[in-house]
């Protein structure tokens, strides 16, 4: 690895470039947030939660999304960067605020992460009830989820070009499963009266109020929670200022557009209150609907259930190995993390550790909460906080870095307009959702979960200023950044240009 002589800063050890054409980013961020999962995770709480109007809480989440995804387009344009936000701030603020950010989006990654085998244990519990097998709930959860992780770090081991291969595969057969069962459910309805009906969209049907929409607003937000994985595949994809652009917007309007439209029809299939007792029982209400229109057919959205989990799983643990890699690429992190394997250039240490915390953390969460569940559901709100953090994050680098860096790139709507808007919607979007509906939530999955997250936070921002403080020497160097800037930029100083050159007051 090389060493830079006057930072002491690695600059070296880069993954493996030009592996990740368009369809494959566009596959990340499609198959991260998951078609299917969006739908199976997320309807039926969402309706527990704020009543019949699932697809209004998804174009609501949509529209919360859109100046960060605008935000992160216009940076990745000029700056695609494996280390994204962290390195993004880092040259805008100072690399503490970088440090602090990388963490951020280490756990936001993570976390989502966790929640994937919880939801692959409830499906595989399904299946075996399905087969008759005389397996305990818990049992069946602990083996799915442990299945699982072996499953996808086998796949993340063997590189990211078969990783996103993989991703589009199970992409493609999930959607058009999801796309059956609501021809199937249309087809039905179309043939009562009032069957078809645009309710759904009627915001008035939101039975459980405005704490009810919020709360079902950070289910929402977590659908789209990974979408920006994408940008830590800067540094393995094929011209990244090209394609990570219009890949990311296209993917979260087309993907929203998706859940919109089929959770109309899954609201029409079903009556309120047998979602809500689905959901009261720890069950996924998808799979008494489709037994209901499919019959055994249900099998069949068991296993999409199962793709569409497994895609996710690859991208969020992707994005999780591919920080932590920037990150102890530049000695913020235990050296062998930044470790390459093979010709493939894998981050074999980071990858396990990610899936490792996965495993631990997930078990821990069944043996506490005892229902697997009431532990998805805690790590989705968790998820939802640290993916708010990172999206503020990212549009104030959107505010500063076409100020500070690159000002003749600034444009006032998209680099000030957007990500003012971006930073008031997500900060109000952690006050509603998060401190207000969760804090007034029963302990047990509320606020337990502001609890945890707030210190967790803090014990990370107080981690930044320790190395601040007793080890300066590895926040001198440029940011952990995978892809070079448009214009080479030296280490930035509060008050100078993207020249070096001391701006005047």
């Amino acid at each position: 690895m090389d060493i830079s002589a006057d930072t002491g800063t690695a600059v070296a050890s880069k993954l493996k470039p030009d592996v990740i054409g368009p369809l494959g980013l566009a596959a990340l961020v499609i198959g991260v947030t998951s078609p299917a999962i969006g739908l199976y995770a997320m309807w039926g709480p969402m309706e527990a939660a704020a009543g019949p109007v699932a697809p209004l809480v998804f174009l609501a989440a949509l529209a919360i999304n859109l100046p960060t995804v605008l935000s992160y387009a216009s940076l990745n344009r000029h700056a695609p960067s494996a280390g994204a936000a962290a390195a993004w701030l880092w040259t805008t603020i100072n690399p503490t605020t970088g440090l602090v950010a990388g963490l951020v989006m280490t756990s936001y990654f993570i976390m989502g992460a966790i929640t994937v085998p919880l939801m692959f244990g409830l499906f595989f519990r399904d299946l075996l009830d399905w087969l008759h097998l005389p397996i305990p709930g818990m049992v069946a959860l602990v083996a799915g989820l442990l299945i699982h992780s072996a499953i996808t770090a086998w796949i993340c081991l063997r590189g990211a070009e078969a990783s996103v291969k993989t991703t589009i595969r199970l992409m493609l057969i999930e959607a058009v499963v999801v796309f059956a069962l609501s021809a199937t459910i249309l087809w039905v309805k179309a043939g009562q009266p009032g069957g078809i009906n645009l309710g759904p969209f009627n915001p008035l049907h939101a039975s459980q109020g405005i704490g009810g929409f919020w709360a079902a607003i950070l289910l929402g937000m977590l659908c789209f929670s990974g979408f920006d994985v994408v940008a830590t595949a800067a540094e393995e994809s094929l011209a990244p200022r090209e394609h990570l652009p219009r890949v990311v917007i296209a993917g979260v309007v087309a993907v929203a557009l998706f859940w919109a439209f089929n959770a109309w029809v899954l609201t029409l299939s079903t009556p309120p209150d047998k979602v809500i007792a689905y959901n009261s029982q720890g069950l996924s209400a998808i799979t008494p609907v489709a037994r209901a229109y499919w019959g055994w057919g249900e099998l069949i959205v068991i296993a999409t259930a199962f793709t569409g989990l497994t895609a996710i799983y690859i991208g969020t643990i992707q994005g999780a190995s591919r920080l932590i890699f920037a990150l102890a690429r530049h000695k913020l992190l235990p050296a062998p993390f930044a470790r390459l394997q093979g010709d493939k250039r894998v981050p074999r240490a980071a990858v396990l550790a990610a899936i490792g915390i996965c495993v631990v953390i997930g078990l821990a969460s069944l043996a506490l909460l005892g229902n697997g569940v009431d532990a998805f559901v805690w790590w989705s709100n968790a998820t939802v906080f640290f993916a708010a953090l990172t999206y503020t994050g990212v549009n104030v680098a959107n505010l500063l870095y076409f100020r500070r860096v690159l000002p003749v790139h600034f444009g006032f709507v998209r680099n000030l307009i957007v990500p003012m808007i971006g930073v008031g919607l997500n900060l109000y979007l952690i006050y509603a959702a998060f401190f207000s509906s969760l804090w007034s939530a029963p302990f047990r999955t509320g606020r337990s979960v502001v609890i945890v997250c707030v210190g967790l936070f803090l014990f990370q921002v107080v981690g930044a200023i320790c190395v601040r403080l007793f080890r300066p020497n590895l926040l001198k160097g440029m940011a952990p950044i995978g892809v070079d800037p448009e214009t080479p930029l030296p280490l930035f100083r509060p008050g100078t240009s993207v020249t070096g050159v001391r701006r005047h007051p």
